[in-house]
């Protein structure tokens, strides 16, 4: 921390109260939540130096900087613990008028000097809080209040979060460039999009929250987290927990930061749930199973209304074995089924132009992110190629390979759907579509893609008939309001939000023909979409809300 923006971190709000006694009074009141930001409140107007005042610690405002602990331990053991949002106390260095003040000027924001004795930074080390340089920080005014007045710092939040993320001495990166790139928000489990996220809850509910962050360097700082102690130091009336990790099938030792041992998160995850602290991003931990498992593709493949790629899974043992004799057995099983779909289909009175052989398709896994587990196969000897090395990587726990049919397609259009409620059809159309078409292979695997809107989709994938792309949209729609119904099958509540990938096929004027892609988790890729993080998180927030803690 510093007076010129430097090193700063923080805590707040639990540590506070028990430190200093506060905060154990009434809960901050709770009005109705839209999600969306609203104006900056503030609420005082002049500050005198050296007044202690309450101030609302924001960790996005220094991602790199440091955070209070109530004891030591939490931040210099890993994995490292602490409250990275929430109010604390601090003395004011100089006066302070608001008459003065330019929210784009950061020389007139109020110079304070943090009075927690205890901070450390995500990698375990510890403030110099006896270097007032080190402590010194300026902070908006609506993250102030003064002491002599009744405000939320005097009150329990409404809202207490737990954020696990990495921690490791190898940032995330963000992604941010290229037509496949994250944009500004950044990948998920980078500080971009968590402090977009957090920034974006302050705007809208202001300082009425708390946020535990946890801070992970591997996979086995995983099973050390203790979730009753986590539920215990929570004091929000509503509480969740947000993993920003990608789950694998990989040993550490990889040289992907955040990517971490899908078997011990989803373990953590189970415990945090068991003790009421509601799993809010990506998803409950056994619907999060489904959507990054991918498992779905193989056990819906045969249903003739959710137009599924033929799949079947080659196992772990077979590929070791003999990969060209698992080759050879996962083309014929996909020809077996490509018989059963035309004998399905028949049996229901289906039109269907769909293969009856299979002789081109794709290997890919579970358990994998930004594509980097896709290869495309033509002949028995590429795909034995291509289960060895999907299968066979370093540290892999991979239990199958996924071979699928190759689908012909003109464009790829993903549907981000909000907040689906199967009692408001209404809510099953997309606030948004972006359309794709991958432009390269990389060794025979797909990573870079061109997208378009879809007037730039129409000219470029199908050749100006815009009927044949309506139609298109239209059997997209419904295939989504399927998909929606399929879902309520595997959860009680509906997921936030759903993207789902529709591959499309002009097949002449005026009709098209459309195949599922993919079913994307809470946390997929924004595409460039504008509005996109803005939509998300309100619904995100909302969703905060949904559940009032237990009183038992």
């Amino acid at each position: 921390m510093s007076a010129s923006g430097g090193d700063d971190g923080g805590e707040g709000g639990t540590v506070r109260s028990k430190v200093n006694g506060k905060g154990v009074g009434s809960r901050a009141a709770s009005a109705t939540v839209t999600g969306e930001p609203k104006p900056a409140r503030i609420t005082v107007s002049t500050l005198s130096e050296g007044e202690v005042v309450d101030v609302f610690h924001r960790y996005a405002q220094d991602p790199n900087g440091y955070f209070m602990v109530g004891q030591g331990s939490a931040g210099f053991l890993h994995p490292s613990t602490g409250w990275t949002d929430g109010w604390t106390t601090a003395k004011v260095n100089e006066a302070w008028d608001v008459g003065a003040f330019d929210p784009s000027d950061y020389k007139t924001w109020v110079e304070i000097r943090w009075l927690h004795p205890s901070w450390y930074n995500r990698r375990g080390h510890k403030l110099d809080v006896n270097s007032p340089s080190m402590v010194t920080q300026r902070v908006l005014p609506e993250q102030i209040r003064q002491r002599n007045s009744a405000s939320e710092a005097q009150q329990e939040p409404t809202l207490s979060l737990v954020h696990v993320r990495w921690g490791g001495d190898q940032p995330v990166s963000p992604v941010t460039e290229g037509a496949g790139g994250w944009g500004q928000i950044g990948s998920t489990p980078s500080d971009n999009y968590i402090n977009g996220l957090e920034d974006h809850l302050f705007q809208a509910i202001g300082p009425t929250y708390e946020i535990i962050s946890v801070f992970i360097q591997g996979s086995e700082e995983l099973l050390k987290i203790n979730a009753p102690l986590l539920r215990n130091m929570m004091r929000g009336e509503h509480v969740g927990a947000l993993y920003f990790l990608w789950p694998i099938s990989f040993q550490d030792g990889h040289a992907y930061p955040a990517y971490v041992d899908r078997a011990k998160l989803f373990e953590l995850m189970v415990q945090m749930e068991s003790t009421g602290i509601a799993s809010r991003f990506p998803h409950q931990s056994h619907l999060y199973r489904i959507f990054a498992s991918k498992e779905w593709t193989a056990q819906m493949c045969l249903h003739p209304l959710l137009h599924v790629p033929l799949t079947t899974q080659v196992a772990r043992q077979a590929l070791a074995s003999d990969p060209a004799k698992a080759a050879a057995q996962a083309i014929e099983a996909l020809d077996r089924l490509a018989k059963s779909r035309a004998a399905w289909n028949a049996e229901m009175g289906i039109k269907s132009d769909a293969a009856t052989t299979v002789t081109t398709g794709v290997s890919k896994l579970g358990w994998s992110w930004e594509a980097m587990d896709v290869a495309s196969w033509t002949s028995k000897g590429e795909l034995a190629k291509n289960l060895t090395s999907l299968g066979e990587q370093p540290g892999s726990y991979v239990d199958q390979v996924f071979v699928q049919e190759w689908v012909d397609f003109d464009v790829e259009m993903r549907h981000f759907v909000v907040e689906p409620s199967l009692s408001k059809p209404a809510t099953f159309t997309p606030k948004k579509i972006i359309y794709t078409v991958f432009k390269s292979r990389e060794e025979g695997s797909f990573r870079n893609f061109d997208r378009y809107d879809r007037e730039q989709c129409l000219q470029e994938c199908f050749q100006n008939d815009d009927a044949a792309l309506a139609d298109a949209e239209r059997q997209a729609q419904v295939l989504i309001g399927r998909w929606l119904e399929w879902l309520q099958a595997q959860t009680h509540e509906m997921p936030v939000v759903v993207r789902f990938d529709i591959m499309a096929k002009r097949l002449g004027p005026g009709k098209a023909r459309v195949t599922t892609g993919e079913l994307t988790e809470l946390g997929g890729c924004f595409l460039g979409w504008p509005e996109g993080p803005r939509t998300v998180f309100s619904a995100m927030v909302r969703s905060f809300f949904k559940d009032p803690v237990r009183s038992d």
